[in-house]
């Protein structure tokens, strides 16, 4: 049976790997966002867009077997308190009116996608777990954990979070509403330009998850036997520290060179999961193969 799939967000990185893997499951997907790009339009052939402003009313939402949260306000306009409470109230807001469309729509699903950015660098014991307690206090941070109470609180309908640590793949470029690109897209962008790779914090260790897994990945969590609810983590869990992964860049692009940079800064820890065996859940795409995959696919472009 084909199911509708709702993904808000659907425009940016994370939201059409979602949308193009779900489609390639064979449901049909809707992905709202504020804007879509040409070359996001392009790759979302088949999937229904719908553009505009999700807290203005300005667009309908259509029901959804499963509704997929993504779309968030990243960064505050001004760098001040009073831009960040709205940030976080705006974001709160966001989460209420899609979740609020989910069981007004009879949705069976609500997906919440959170971030390892509800931690900060000093929470847990070398590694974030389910169980490891959040205390990152910027706005971006709170509106995630609210997310995620949200989720958990819900009884109308099945409700989850999954977090998701540091995602790379094919298609990542900067775009107005988010102009930071992972370390692997930057050093990639670095090598192939014949700059030298500079790598901060190269002891530092974290997750990384192939973006086109993303839809695989959380369809077989949905599809699990067990009473679903709170938070998961959904990563590969494959921990790498930048200095090994800057490395293996340098392997695959000739000529590329290495330089060390900042080294003071905090470093931040990588996630892992005390609630799901993530090795049995998926069979996640290595490093080497994904990156291979993305140099691949841009020789071909």
């Amino acid at each position: 049976m084909t199911r509708r799939v709702l993904i808000t967000g659907g425009g940016g990185f994370v939201g059409s790997h979602l949308a193009q893997g779900f489609k390639a499951l064979g449901d049909a997907v809707f992905a709202a966002d504020r804007l879509f790009d040409t070359a996001t339009r392009q790759r979302l052939a088949g999937v229904d867009l719908i553009e505009g402003e999700l807290l203005s009313g300005e667009i309908a939402l259509p029901h959804a077997d499963i509704v997929i949260h993504g779309a968030a306000i990243t960064t505050p306009a001004e760098g001040n308190a009073a831009s960040e409470d709205l940030l976080l109230s705006a974001n709160i807001a966001l989460t209420n009116r899609v979740f609020r469309h989910a069981i007004d729509s009879g949705a069976k699903d609500f997906v919440f996608i959170s971030s390892s950015g509800v931690f900060s660098a000093t929470d847990g014991d070398g590694v974030h777990l389910e169980s490891t307690a959040p205390t990152a206090d910027l706005p971006y941070a709170k509106a995630k954990r609210a997310g995620e109470d949200a989720a958990t609180a819900a009884t109308e309908l099945r409700a989850i979070s999954i977090r998701l640590g540091p995602i790379y793949g094919p298609d990542e470029r900067p775009r107005d509403t988010r102009t930071i690109v992972s370390p692997i897209r930057r050093w990639l962008n670095m090598a192939l330009s014949g700059e030298p790779i500079i790598v901060d914090m190269p002891a530092e260790r974290r997750d990384w998850t192939f973006a086109p897994d993303l839809a695989l990945a959380l369809d077989a969590l949905l599809h699990k036997q067990q009473p679903l609810r709170g938070v998961f983590h959904l990563t590969s869990s494959q921990s790498i520290a930048n200095i090994d992964l800057a490395r293996m860049i340098a392997d695959l692009v000739p000529g590329a060179r290495i330089v060390i940079g900042d080294t003071m800064r905090i470093e931040r820890l990588p996630m892992a999961s005390d609630r799901l065996d993530l090795s049995a859940l998926y069979e996640w795409t290595t490093l080497p193969t994904g990156l291979a995959r993305i140099l691949s696919a841009e020789a071909r472009a």
